[in-house]
């Protein structure tokens, strides 16, 4: 489906530059994945060659059916010129509380960039969107980031009444049960080959919550004999992924050196060096070897860090490219001039990051057009796509593009079809700053922007 957009200007188009960060500050921040990938695909292994009343499973089986999409049912509040395409979740999945979207990619992620991924030996590569979640507060038992999911959704045929699933993210963990759900924020998600990649920086209280990058081989879906349970693993009878049909096994996992989670950029506080926050995660395949963009969400100011990770050949088992010492380390990175980013893509010298809107943009359709009100408001974000170029000099400018759907999340460019997916993980919320109190409805949507080598109007 396209839907129609119309452009606008906003009155304070505001511009500025991102600093570079000094090889210095860059060489102190460090990933190792701690021997993980040997020890967790061990144990995914032994649960694969046991007797455990579950089945090992293609990606192909997952997409075959289950939930469907509908059209855009919400305004999407882009000003572009581009033609825009998307889709709303079924009315469940678009205004439950127990789950919350955060990542975006796809199978133009996938492969090589200009071939998009097979769910299955032999098979025609599909073109499927995946989504990262975590649940809510209210879902008991296990609450605000007790559980994470991935959905994937293949609109090969079209953005509206495309079938799609969820699986659970779990770790393989040699106990009795087998395996645990993995609490997690699911901030931003990444297809890199036939590798997921899941990072997060919200974990503050999740049991594993070092584990800041989380990697799952999508050739190794696991269908469950039981959804009317809402454990997590395995009896003698029968094996649970809290009521899904299908989980997502994890591999392998990167963490900081000693172990710590990550510093946040919360009220104020000052930027750690050496533990940045992944709050973000997509692909950029226009370097060589292909890289990733993280991003670092500050609720205060413009603190948050842009940090591009290099990439190992998409075959490898643990997909992060270390240094010659063992440690993965960013290359390029920058302060960014953007509040409360959500999430950055970039292709050779272009990107796109998503946070807060300038002063200026304009209105957008469920809140209020009022300055007082103009960036937050209780559980809202006035979300806007900003524009950035890498300059001769190494600095990033940024300026204002476009409002989009409140509460944005991740962003993901595909060079396989030239779109920007965004989406957001709003399902309504009441602003009781006025009186009396004013409810807005939800909004949840994913939508592709036509964007070759983002630079689109």
């Amino acid at each position: 489906m396209v839907i129609a957009s119309v452009a606008t200007t906003a009155t304070a188009a505001q511009a500025a530059t991102a600093p570079v960060l000094s090889a210095s500050a860059l060489s102190v921040m460090t990933l190792t994945d701690a021997g993980s990938f040997p020890t967790i695909t061990g144990y995914r292994a032994a649960d694969e060659a046991s007797s455990r009343p579950f089945s090992v499973v293609r990606m192909s089986t997952l997409i075959a059916g289950g939930y469907a999409t509908r059209a855009v049912c919400h305004p999407t509040d882009l000003t572009v010129t581009s033609a825009v395409a998307g889709f709303c979740w079924d009315s469940t999945d678009d205004t439950t509380t127990k789950w919350y979207p955060q990542g975006v990619t796809g199978s133009g992620d996938g492969m090589n960039g200009t071939t998009l991924y097979p769910p299955c030996d032999g098979c025609a590569g599909r073109k499927v969107v995946a989504v990262s979640w975590h649940s809510g507060a209210g879902y008991a038992p296990y609450g605000n980031d007790g559980l994470a999911r991935v959905t994937f959704a293949d609109v090969t045929n079209g953005d509206t009444g495309a079938p799609y699933r969820h699986a659970l993210l779990v770790e393989p963990d040699g106990t009795a049960a087998g395996y645990h759900a993995i609490a997690s924020h699911a901030d931003g998600i990444l297809w890199y080959g036939d590798k997921l990649i899941l990072v997060t920086g919200g974990d503050r209280d999740a049991s594993g919550a070092g584990r800041v990058v989380r990697v799952f081989d999508l050739t190794h879906f696991w269908q469950m004999s039981s959804t009317t349970s809402g454990a997590v693993g395995c009896t003698a009878t029968a094996c649970s992924a809290a009521y899904s049909l299908f989980a997502l096994p994890e591999v392998g996992y990167y963490q900081f050196p000693d172990g710590a989670i990550c510093d946040p950029l919360r009220n104020g506080t000052a930027a750690s060096l050496t533990h940045p926050c992944l709050d973000s995660i997509s692909l950029d395949r226009s370097t060589s070897p292909a890289s990733v963009i993280t991003t670092e969400y500050d609720d205060q100011g413009p603190q948050g860090r842009i940090l591009r990770w290099p990439l190992d050949a998409e075959t490898a088992t643990a997909p992060l490219k270390p240094d010659a010492d063992g440690y993965v380390r960013p290359d390029q990175g920058w302060t960014s001039p953007v509040y409360r980013m959500q999430g950055a893509a970039f292709t050779g010298i272009h990107g796109v990051v998503e946070g807060l809107c300038p002063n200026g943009a304009p209105p957008v359709s469920s809140m209020p057009d009022d300055p007082a009100h103009d960036a937050v408001i209780h559980g809202f974000a006035k979300s806007c796509l900003h524009k950035a170029t890498i300059s001769a000099d190494g600095s990033l400018d940024v300026h204002y593009w476009t409002t989009t759907m409140e509460n944005a999340e991740n962003v993901s460019y595909w060079p396989s079809s030239g779109e920007l997916w965004v989406m957001n993980e709003f399902r309504g919320s009441t602003d009781t700053q006025v009186s009396p109190p004013v409810a807005y409805p939800g909004d949840r949507l994913v939508l592709a922007i036509h964007c070759p080598d983002l630079t689109c109007s």
